[in-house]
């Protein structure tokens, strides 16, 4: 990751290898846009260990596909592939990465438009599987998936 600048500290606790988390740094104000900030670093940091969370719940295929991606994405030859030949991700601003994302998901290529959607899937599964954004959006857990939750 020495094509990005430093202002990224990877969790340590995390299963994600410090690559995989900073792709995720990045592209979390994108997919959260208006709900978190690019500069809110406790927020992102919160998401992270909730996507690693998220992570470590799907296949084992599923891991490899993703870590695939992330290793992709983190790379100079696979980001200059599916960026276009953008500046690093790190130095690309808000409306840039939502640019990207918005042709990825459109894009007639699979592949960009599967990165967009394994990134979406998880950063959304980490957002909205924590009880603590559902007040945001006004969602109340279903009485019977009370229990679910109360046992914990």
């Amino acid at each position: 990751m020495a094509d990005f600048p430093v202002t990224f500290e990877p969790a340590e606790q995390l299963k994600l290898k410090a690559s995989e988390q900073q792709i995720f740094w990045w592209f979390i104000p994108a997919f959260l846009d208006g709900v978190i900030e690019p500069q809110d670093s406790q927020a992102k940091r919160a998401l992270l260990q909730r996507i690693d969370q998220a992570f470590q719940s799907l296949s084992s295929a599923t891991q490899a596909e993703l870590r695939q991606l992330l290793e992709l994405l983190a790379s100079r030859a696979g980001w200059l592939l599916l960026s276009a030949g953008l500046t690093p991700l790190s130095e690309l601003s808000l409306q840039q990465r939502l640019l990207l994302l918005e042709q990825w998901q459109q894009h007639y290529l699979q592949l960009l438009r599967q990165a967009y959607q394994g990134l979406h899937e998880i950063i959304y599964a980490a957002w909205y599987g924590d009880p603590t954004t559902w007040p945001a959006i006004s969602y109340q857990l279903p009485v019977a998936a009370k229990v679910l939750f109360d046992d914990q």
